[in-house]
């Protein structure tokens, strides 16, 4: 039988791909466009409930993406909440399948947990690109963690007016460790912006021309009597991070794949949706808003709310860029399948 090689990539390797934030913001969109287009293969998601609130889930994501990719994968991610308390480990760890379309076999094996962190910030950076305010300078983050760095250095790359940033995180060590790293990070590269660590979520989220919510919260942190006129609201969290009535008071709601949604159920969309508070109808995804064939914000003063839940096709299309980048610079180690001599 004919030995078969993939290739394997550790964190290291996938870091000295040098893929950056623009490179996963050039894979987000061209996973919507090509969604949108119908050139994708995208099963819902299966997760498996460790105890998902006390302790973690298991979620495995398989998508093929077409265009220019033609490639397939699997995305196997634990994610555990308290690991960073408890244990000193990422509240996420993840490895990734591709697979060539043709044959099937396995191409390579990758750590995506760095991945999957920087490819669910950069779904927020596309979503502001198309919908926040072009002059917004006002950043709120909700929840300090990994999370926030990604999400946080998104925007600064798709909404370049950015000059204030509050980051607010139950542990207000959390969110001084946030401030001090993403200042250094930004001030090396250049970039002025004031970073601080607030006390309370409102004074986070008042006058914030774009809030970004990325906690584990399943009661509302948010208020809707905060939240401004021409406001940008990412909802990135697993569950309920604000007030229905931010919803409910939106002038747009938006997602990232409405099935998806509906069948993951805890989303807040899904769960607004399963009430009666909001009508499915009212919500668009920004699949059609990437593509043209849906208008993205169309006035100053619109409130938009973006709930993603995050796709499979996401990931496919940044790992197959690390992986094809991996292939030119001759990193990462070559295994063998059956282990033939």
């Amino acid at each position: 039988m004919k030995e078969i090689e993939f290739l394997y990539l550790n964190q290291v390797d996938v870091r000295e791909t040098a893929v950056d934030m623009q490179t996963a913001i050039e894979a987000i969109e061209d996973a919507f466009r090509l969604h949108h287009l119908g050139e994708t293969n995208l099963p819902y998601k299966t997760v498996l409930d460790m105890g998902e609130r006390e302790r973690g889930r298991g979620n495995a994501m398989p998508a093929y993406v077409g265009g220019d990719y033609r490639i397939f994968g699997i995305k196997w991610i634990a994610g555990f909440p308290m690991n960073p308390v408890k244990f000193g480990l990422p509240r996420a760890t993840g490895l990734f399948i591709l697979n060539d379309y043709q044959s099937g076999i396995p191409l390579a094996v990758m750590d995506c947990s760095l991945l999957s962190a920087m490819r669910t910030g950069a779904v927020t950076g596309v979503g502001a690109k198309y919908m926040a305010r072009s002059d917004s300078g006002v950043l709120a983050i909700i929840g300090a963690g990994v999370q926030a760095r990604t999400q946080l250095e998104a925007l600064m790359l798709t909404v370049p007016g950015i000059k204030e940033v509050r980051a607010f995180d139950i542990r207000m060590e959390t969110a001084e460790r946030f401030v001090r790293e993403m200042g250094d990070r930004f001030a090396s590269k250049g970039r002025s912006v004031r970073i601080e660590a607030v006390g309370t979520p409102r004074e986070a989220v008042e006058g914030a021309d774009i809030i970004v919510t990325v906690t584990v919260a399943d009661e509302p942190i948010v208020k809707d009597a905060w939240v401004k006129e021409g406001s940008f609201f990412a909802g990135v969290g697993s569950y309920q991070e604000e007030e229905f009535e931010v919803v409910t008071n939106s002038d747009r709601i938006v997602v990232d794949a409405m099935e998806h949604v509906l069948h993951r159920e805890t989303p807040v969309i899904a769960l607004m949706v399963r009430q009666g508070l909001i009508d499915r109808d009212r919500v668009v995804e920004l699949g059609g808003i990437v593509c043209g064939e849906i208008p993205g914000r169309e006035s100053p003063e619109e409130r938009i709310f973006f709930s993603p839940i995050g796709l499979a096709i996401e990931d496919v299309c940044l790992c197959t860029r690390v992986y094809r980048t991996a292939l030119e610079k001759g990193l990462g180690t070559r295994l063998k399948l059956f282990g033939y001599s």
